[in-house]
């Protein structure tokens, strides 16, 4: 403030000696001023340069960000969906393997019965045989019946009754020649 009086007073009772210094003075300090103002103008500049290529990296960071999320969205949604696929699977393959061993011990309780019902078959094709003689003419009757190449044949049949005739053999002691 009082520097202000100071050069108010010089103004109207100087000297020009007074006045020229006062007018270097204020020449200087304008020109101070003026290159300070420069300076921040710059300044300002590089302020807001360097504000948009932050705004700029940061909307990169921003878009990059939401693809990253929209990428992951998407892999969660198949990696869900492939998840999904696999637990039908195998609640599918559980099924079926139940389904299987279900089958399997049904199957398992057909061919007990079924060896019972060919021993009783095989049975019953060789009642009424006592002797060898009886036994060699019933075995070459049923081969007649069951041989494969015959349009009624049954290789299987063939098979249990070539085991039933080998035993009943050696219960005679007959050799196997019929």
């Amino acid at each position: 403030m009082e520097e202000r009086r100071n050069i108010e007073d010089i103004i109207l009772n100087g000297t020009e000696d007074e006045l020229a210094q006062l007018r270097i003075w204020l020449f200087k300090e304008s020109v101070r001023l003026e290159n300070q103002e420069s300076a921040l103008a710059e300044r300002y500049a590089r302020l807001e340069k360097d504000e948009m290529a932050f705004k700029e990296k940061t909307d990169a960071y921003d878009r990059k960000l939401e693809n990253a999320i929209k990428k992951l969205n998407n892999d969660k949604a198949l990696f869900d969906q492939r998840l999904k696929i696999l637990n039908n699977g195998f609640e599918q393959l559980n099924a079926d393997k139940k389904q299987l061993e279900n089958e399997f011990r049904r199957l398992e309780r057909e061919k007990s019965y079924q060896r019972e019902d060919e021993f009783d078959a095989l049975d019953m094709l060789f009642r009424g045989v006592d002797s060898p003689l009886t036994l060699k003419k019933r075995y070459k009757d049923l081969m007649k019946m069951f041989h494969p190449d015959n349009i009624s044949g049954d290789s299987y049949m063939v098979q249990l009754i070539n085991q039933e005739y080998s035993s009943r053999c050696r219960r005679y002691d007959v050799g196997m020649k019929a």
